[in-house]
């Protein structure tokens, strides 16, 4: 038996892509993606009758299939033949010759072409498939109504009675949502990057669990920082600005200067009520 050494090779290769689109295809059956099962399952079909040709009709002489293939995939005028297509063009003893493209080319060339034709039917004829915006569209309104459930399963919240909160999951909760959104302006200790020092007493739009509740939720656009009520919950905002006041007084190093005017918590004073029982 001739060319046993390029069998093998292709055999490897042919049982390698098997193996990875079997892999594929138990991943898409655990997600459930109906479009991945379809796809993967004709790639395997695919490789696997690849394989039976390999086995039951190459096992043999493969040399006039392999010359057949490389004249398809890269066909130029033989050197014997090279005066019949030469250009009268002259430099300095360089010829050209007026050989054809190379196959391959044109073979990517006509994929483009037929890749063309099936996204015009697919996308704006039959419209099977949703355009880029359309998409983004339909991602945004899902986003929406997932967060509209967030808020509905965490209650209410009546910002004019708002508190900070001090139990240790919601500070973690507000912390692990700072660093992650937080940092690229504020600093990764809030000292101020871009967006001023979160950790002295000064505030450009007011402190207190209020005041940053109300920066955060509905952003400074002249500034650049955009309103967040759209990315969290009202109960997610509270955990966030709760976090950010135990960072005062950190002062850690490299902090940006004081920005804004002092802050100072207003003394909530009794009620008539109370101030009569406390004299009785």
């Amino acid at each position: 038996m001739k060319n046993k050494f390029p069998i093998r090779i292709i055999m490897l290769f042919v049982w390698s892509f098997v193996f990875s689109s079997s892999t594929l295809l138990a991943q898409a059956a655990d997600i459930g993606t109906e479009t991945a099962l379809i796809m993967t399952g004709i790639l395997t079909a695919f490789f696997v009758i690849i394989i039976f040709f390999v086995i039951f009709v190459l096992e043999g002489n493969i040399e006039p299939i392999v010359k057949f293939f490389n004249a398809a995939w890269a066909y130029v005028v033989p050197q014997s033949a090279e005066k019949a297509i030469q250009m009268d063009e002259d430099f300095d003893g360089i010829t050209e010759l007026d050989n054809r493209i190379p196959p391959w080319f044109n073979y990517l060339f006509g994929a483009t072409v037929i890749f063309a034709i099936i996204y015009l039917i697919n996308y704006h004829v039959l419209k099977t498939s949703p355009l880029p915006q359309a998409e983004f569209s339909e991602e945004l309104a899902s986003a929406d109504l997932m967060r509209r459930v967030r808020i509905a399963s965490e209650g209410e919240i009546n910002e004019d009675k708002l508190a900070a909160l001090k139990d240790d999951a919601s500070i973690k909760e507000g912390m692990e949502k700072f660093k992650k959104n937080c940092v690229s302006c504020h600093g990764n200790e809030g000292s101020g990057i871009v967006g001023p020092n979160l950790t002295d007493q000064y505030w450009i739009h007011g402190g207190g669990v209020k005041n940053i509740f109300a920066t955060i939720k509905n952003g400074v656009p002249a500034k650049g920082m955009i309103s967040w009520k759209l990315v969290f919950t009202p109960k997610e905002i509270q955990q966030i600005a709760s976090y950010i006041l135990t960072l005062q007084g950190t002062n850690p190093p490299g902090g940006k200067p004081q920005e804004g005017n002092l802050w100072v918590e207003p003394k909530i004073e009794a009620s008539d009520s109370v101030k009569i029982a406390v004299k009785s």
